[in-house]
């Protein structure tokens, strides 16, 4: 049963699993031998996320042989036809790209899903070993406040013409804004530690690169919206693992404020 209880009775062991992910892809990251290969889609695989994916598959697997995982490193088109209504979801390192250019912005993220929603999330940063989690039954510390001057987070490594139109779009309402460019799920993080206030993603983005920062941002009050109809980004779609484009916010305020003023821009991209 998936409850308060339940989370509270694994936190520690899912924390020893991200601490555990972590110390072995620093132990690569630190060689400079990562093995590098290139999967089927193109995107970069290294030694790191393939141990980084044992680890975590063999701690899920002790804290409920019942719950299925999904995994980056293990997917297949097949599994999203037959899903159950609770699984785990994870990437066990996000940002490969910035694993391989040495930025230190990658992350090992774990999600539970049930019923459609990003229920629990814990997302770890090997480098700093900073850890954040929140689930539906948190209810973190936030600042509700709205903000004159939106902290807009970007990619360091995504840049697309989308995202260019958005901030000229801002600027073209005199929106004054500042840029925070971070990798991996650190930009949905940045949102909940109050270091960002609005992330938009015009880009493509797989469920498991969001889920557990989700979970993390929606616990300390902020939510990811979907541009095409502003309601909360979902899982468990049977026809494709890829996200719509959504922005998120860091909370009700800021999104109360902005949603409205974003309309007509949004309406160009659906």
């Amino acid at each position: 049963m998936i409850n308060k209880t339940f989370f509270d009775n694994h936190l520690d062991t899912l924390e020893e699993c991200i601490n555990s992910a972590s110390n072995e892809i620093m132990q690569i990251y630190n060689s400079d031998s990562f093995g590098q290969e290139e999967k089927s889609d193109g995107s970069p695989l290294t030694k790191a996320d393939k141990k980084s994916n044992e680890i975590i598959l063999d701690s899920l697997k002790k804290i409920s042989n019942d719950i299925s995982i999904i995994s980056e490193e293990t997917f297949n088109e097949d599994q999203i036809k037959s899903l159950d209504e609770t699984y785990w979801l994870i990437d066990p390192l996000d940002g490969t790209k910035e694993f391989i250019n040495k930025t230190d912005e990658f992350t090992v993220n774990i999600a539970l899903i049930n019923d459609k929603k990003a229920v629990f999330g814990i997302v770890g940063e090997p480098v700093t070993g900073k850890i954040w989690h929140g689930s539906i039954f948190d209810n973190n510390e936030y600042d509700s406040k709205s903000v004159e001057k939106p902290r807009i987070v970007t990619s360091k490594s995504h840049k697309s013409d989308n995202d260019k139109a958005f901030l000229e779009y801002l600027s073209g309402n005199n929106i004054d804004y500042e840029i925070i460019e971070k990798g991996s799920s650190l930009k949905l993080c940045s949102l909940a530690d109050n270091e960002a206030d609005i992330y938009p993603r015009f880009g493509p983005t797989s469920e498991w690169d969001i889920a557990a920062a989700q979970a993390v941002l929606s616990s300390y009050g902020g939510s990811v919206i979907k541009i095409e109809d502003y309601s909360e980004l979902d899982y468990a779609k049977q026809t494709s693992i890829l996200n719509p484009y959504f922005i998120a916010f860091r909370n009700n305020s800021i999104k109360d404020d902005f949603l409205p003023l974003l309309g007509d821009f949004f309406k160009k991209l659906v």
